[in-house]
């Protein structure tokens, strides 16, 4: 070994469960973005190649480990989905391929394949939820509710706790008093 060596780290190659991650990832992002972009009219069609770039950057570059750009890209989506008001089945996966984003977005970088299906198979159940969730606003958005005060507070409650259970959790500093 030589000493100009020692003292170099040398890059590794990516490894196929990072690159499978952020492959899987980029397609959902870029379904989320494209899944309204033929019903946009007029200056709304400037959302599609915000989006783009904003989940293009979520994987890549050196602002990919901020989790905003993702969130910003989620929320190019949702924006888009509003102006188009598609139906009900195109806002279910919509609503889908937005989870699926926000939950491999946010995934480790540089696991193991081992380690990237244990982490995998514990984001199922948020998967399994969020499917279950959509199936149920599908179904009721389907029948003829006449609206209620009420049903809108209750609404905008499981809004409010969606968001409260899926906020994620930091733990304090070991050496930190709470």
């Amino acid at each position: 070994m030589s000493g100009m060596d020692s003292g170099t780290r040398r890059a590794r190659p990516p490894r196929l469960a990072d690159v499978t991650t952020r492959v899987l990832t980029g397609c959902l992002g870029a379904g989320m973005i494209l899944l309204p972009a033929p019903q946009l009219t007029g200056r709304s069609w400037a959302l599609v190649p915000t989006g783009l770039v904003l989940v293009l950057v979520s994987l890549a570059g050196p602002l990919a480990r901020w989790r905003i750009v993702g969130t910003l890209a989620a929320a190019t989506a949702v924006t888009e989905s509003t102006l188009t008001r598609p139906d009900l089945a195109a806002l279910a996966w919509e609503g889908l391929l937005i989870l699926g984003y926000l939950l491999l977005v946010d995934a480790p970088r540089a696991m193991p394949g081992a380690v990237t299906a244990r982490w995998l198979w514990r984001q199922l159940p948020l998967a399994v939820w969020g499917v279950f969730t959509a199936a149920i606003v599908l179904v009721m958005l389907a029948v003829p509710v006449p609206v209620s005060a009420w049903l809108l507070v209750a609404g905008a409650g499981a809004a409010v706790a969606a968001v409260v259970i899926a906020l994620p959790r930091r733990p304090g500093q070991p050496g930190e008093p709470r």
